[in-house]
């Protein structure tokens, strides 16, 4: 895509474009504004450009892309690619009137019509959200930073969890430590930090709720990792669901799993999907159904979550059972939906017999600031 033209170039060395077709679709907010099939009969070597009638928009709120296919006779797909437009996409933010809550000794109410939430004082996590009288959550919400290593993290999970109790930084199993709790309005901030078990911390950080009239709360977090600490598998935040709430859309990387050093396969856009589906059965149990590029994600009658960018999975397998199998048989499906909201994942690499994961694709920021929405 260069200045409002579509340039195809043949890179075959001996076959024309004849007999092929392309399919360009270009989306805003993942809505086609233009759709076309094109054939072509371009020489080894040469370009052909095509310039689409259709405007795009000053602004946007997801994105705008343009999609390429090609599809031999049979239509069976030879080539995908993907451009972002370029077009700025608006900045996620809460609408509504903030909302005034009700302090207790443990907890924190944030109640409206048709929703509730309670904040713990003590972990600084959600242990209650409820929508028009049910419960949403089958378990509190926390902050993690572990994942079930993969093949690839063989020669690095050493230093992550607690397969050499005087090595690693124990992710695998961390507390949260709470130093303070303000309420100000409709705005909750708890000053904290994260240690592994037996560990000083690795991460102090701000987390501040703000709530809304309209069930919305914008969820921040902003904190400093310890200079000398080895890259994260990933930092995010996880919810447990009851079981059938697993159905699912989100706009982003799709449909197949995705990590930021293995997402050229998928597309952005809005996709559906549930939580049997996004099991990937790898021979030995790993980390699967990651998706990157996600600015929604809603879960069926259930909670939404929206975001300028973060990585999302809703799995039926819970990080530990994941860790904890050494074969397809042995591992158990959770009786709760697991859901996670990240600011980032670690690519996948190849170290299970190959070079270490590229610093490029390594969560080794020291800065951290993730901004979401969750809503009702």
């Amino acid at each position: 895509w260069e200045n409002g033209n579509l340039i195809l170039k043949n890179c075959f060395d001996f076959t024309s474009f004849d007999g092929y077709n392309f399919e360009y679709d270009i989306t805003v907010d993942g809505k086609s504004i233009e759709k076309k099939i094109v054939r072509l009969n371009t020489k080894p070597g040469d370009e052909f450009m095509l310039t689409p009638s259709v405007q795009l928009p000053p602004t946007c709120r997801l994105g705008c892309y343009i999609t390429v296919r090609m599809t031999d006779r049979d239509g069976a797909e030879l080539g995908c690619l993907q451009e972002n437009l370029g077009v700025e996409a608006e900045p996620v933010a809460a609408a509504a009137q903030p909302l005034s809550l009700t302090e207790g000794e443990f907890e924190i109410t944030a109640e409206g019509q048709n929703f509730k939430y309670i904040l713990s004082k003590q972990t600084g996590m959600f242990s209650s959200i409820i929508i028009n009288g049910e419960e949403q959550l089958a378990g509190a919400s926390r902050l993690s930073y572990y994942r079930a290593p993969t093949d690839n993290d063989r020669n690095v999970r050493a230093l992550w969890d607690r397969t050499n109790i005087w090595q690693g930084e124990n992710f695998d199993c961390v507390f949260t430590k709470i130093y303070s709790c303000r309420v100000d309005n409709s705005r909750v901030v708890f000053d904290a930090s994260s240690a592994g078990v037996s560990r000083k911390p690795f991460f102090r950080f701000e987390l501040a709720y703000e709530f809304y009239e309209d069930g919305s709360v914008t969820v921040s977090l902003d904190g400093k990792i310890r200079e000398n600490v080895i890259w994260l598998p990933r930092l995010g935040f996880e919810f447990e669901l009851p079981f059938e709430k697993d159905r699912f859309t989100y706009f982003g990387n799709g449909p197949a799993e995705s990590y930021c050093d293995m997402a050229h396969h998928g597309t952005v856009g809005w996709h559906g999907s549930d939580a049997e589906s996004e099991y990937v059965n790898y021979v030995r149990p790993q980390e699967h159904g990651n998706h990157t590029a996600c600015k929604r994600l809603e879960i069926e009658n259930s909670l939404k979550f929206a975001a300028d960018n973060m990585e999302i999975a809703v799995l039926h397998h819970s990080i530990e059972a994941i860790d904890k199998a050494e074969h397809t048989d042995e591992l158990v499906k959770s009786d709760k939906t697991h859901v996670r909201i990240d600011y980032k994942m670690s690519g996948i690499g190849s170290n299970s017999c190959g070079p270490a994961l590229d610093e490029k694709y390594r969560l080794d920021e020291k800065d951290i600031s993730f901004k979401f929405i969750l809503s009702v």
